[in-house]
């Protein structure tokens, strides 16, 4: 069984949307919401939907659970940011939609375009933290790739010339729009929850930690001022001669069968800004590779 500290429930009937937001989330359980009579998605934003999902979702499962709401869209500039929050009710997901797009688009030279992201998590005690995340591009003049699902088959990336659909599941999930407001939701829940202690304790997390904090130069100046356990310890960052109170708090996910992602995560301003680090690793505590997310902190 998932840790409940690890189990989120996507307000989404979208099983696509679960998965891909499961694999965004390394270590956590994410299960759509089966339920009936959604309410409309009457929110004039993307936050405002999102949040309109998580509270049906509550109304739904009750209190005590982790709850995840999603918005996204796709804006076209040429076409006045349409579809926009109107996305998923443009036209049937897929090809219709795709084919309706390019329809509207035909002949029209200015392709730019952009994928919009909106993450708003509700905690067990009903606490909102948010993530948003875009990926500007441009709209192709014909679908390609098999890969991915809505818009990606015509959607290419600003510095790409393949389609998102043609890139492919493991380039989406270091760069999508999804994966960006992912990492800027951990990164909230990084300074939200992280440093109310919510890391577990499992001996093996705890092995792989040490093997990780014994690591290259960049970690171990890292593990001068992170604790070498799941939870938060408080730190000094220096700005401009100026001393400031933060926190600093670990955490860890074993991803099954060989890696495992440690966040670190630092916290200043009472929690109002958080830059985070995630290291992606072996099970040796070897570092494959770290996205960073969040405000640049301030010099320790």
């Amino acid at each position: 069984m998932p840790s409940p500290d690890r189990l989120a429930i996507l307000c989404s009937r979208n099983r696509h949307k679960a998965r891909e937001l499961e694999r965004l989330l390394p270590g956590w359980t994410i299960e759509p919401l089966d339920a009936d009579g959604w309410p409309e998605e009457t929110g004039a934003t993307y936050v405002e939907n999102a949040r309109i999902k998580v509270r049906f979702g509550r109304e739904v499962v009750g209190p005590g659970q982790r709850l995840i709401g999603e918005d996204s869209g796709l804006e076209v500039d040429a076409l006045g940011c349409r579809p926009g929050i109107e996305s998923a009710r443009y036209a049937p997901e897929g090809a219709p939609a795709i084919a309706k797009l390019l329809g509207e688009l035909d002949g029209v030279a200015d392709r730019a375009a952009r994928y919009v992201s909106e993450l708003v998590c509700l905690t067990p005690d009903d606490e909102e933290v948010r993530g948003s995340g875009e990926l500007t591009g441009r709209i192709a003049t014909e679908p390609r790739g098999d890969e991915g699902f809505g818009y990606d088959p015509i959607f290419i990336p600003d510095g790409e010339e393949r389609t998102v659909a043609e890139l492919g599941n493991d380039w989406k999930s270091k760069n999508s729009h999804r994966a960006r407001a992912a990492r800027a939701l951990l990164a909230a829940l990084g300074a939200a929850l992280l440093l109310a202690g919510c890391g577990g304790t499992d001996p093996s997390a705890m092995h792989v930690l040490r093997l990780f904090f014994a690591g290259g130069p960049v970690v171990r100046a890292l593990g001068e001022r992170f604790p070498h356990k799941p939870g938060t310890l408080p730190c000094v960052l220096h700005d401009k001669g100026k001393k400031l109170e933060a926190t600093c708090a670990t955490d860890i996910s074993l991803v099954k069968p060989a890696r495992a992602v440690v966040t670190l995560t630092e916290a200043w301003n009472h929690g109002a800004k958080a830059h985070t680090w995630f290291f992606f690793i072996r099970r040796d505590g070897t570092v494959q590779s770290v996205i960073e997310e969040g405000a640049p902190a301030p010099k320790p």
